[in-house]
């Protein structure tokens, strides 16, 4: 049985999601505290007796977002399934995080804050930013045969550069609608395919 919410709890939870809505409608810069109180039925002194600033805000709907992805968020090596088509999965699975968790209107928020203060970018990447579950994937496809041995955490990095720059970036830096299934298909299609010429052995 979940446990009920204290009504400080419930508050908090309140703000963080009216302060997320605010985010992805104003930006960081035009959102108002003020408004962010009214959305979530709270007083000013209450929103601020939880966060001090807006940019304490700011970076805690982040860090709730990503911790929760974080915590629920894991690729389990399945020496059935074809390399390939695992990776094709955790793709997939970015791309829910990505266009369904965080939502492509925060993340271009975040990125233009990150632009404006990479003071912050820098302290979100290093203390919360982390993709442990791929870089635990890639350990167990190498003890199975199924990539070549090497430093997993350059691999991450390699597999999250390639899909980043396919399926972030471009939507990311543009106001486009979310592709469609065929182009999204292709572009995981080629971040599998490239992944697998560098590091992959055979199934």
């Amino acid at each position: 049985m979940q446990k009920k919410l204290t009504l400080s709890q419930q508050k908090y939870l309140d703000i963080i999601n009216a302060a997320k809505k605010y985010f992805v409608e104003y930006g960081f810069l035009l959102a108002n505290m003020e408004r962010i109180a009214s959305s979530a039925a709270v007083s000013k002194r209450t929103l601020y007796r939880h966060f001090k600033s807006k940019k304490i805000l700011f970076e805690s709907v982040l860090i709730i977002i990503t911790d929760s992805v974080n915590t629920s968020l894991s690729y389990k090596f399945d020496d059935s399934k074809s390399t390939e088509l695992q990776l094709n999965e955790i793709a997939y699975a970015k791309i829910e995080v990505l266009y369904v968790t965080y939502g492509m209107p925060l993340a271009r928020t975040i990125v233009m804050e990150f632009i404006r203060q990479p003071k912050m970018a820098n302290n979100f990447i290093k203390n919360f930013y982390h993709n442990r579950a791929i870089t635990q994937w890639f350990n167990e496809a190498i003890e199975a045969g199924r990539l070549k041995p090497g430093d997993t955490k350059l691999m991450t990095d390699v597999y999250i550069s390639l899909f980043q720059g396919l399926l972030f970036w471009p939507q990311a830096m543009s106001s486009n609608a979310k592709p469609t299934d065929d182009v999204i298909k292709s572009k995981v299609d080629t971040v599998t395919s490239v992944f697998l010429q560098s590091y992959g052995l055979n199934d």
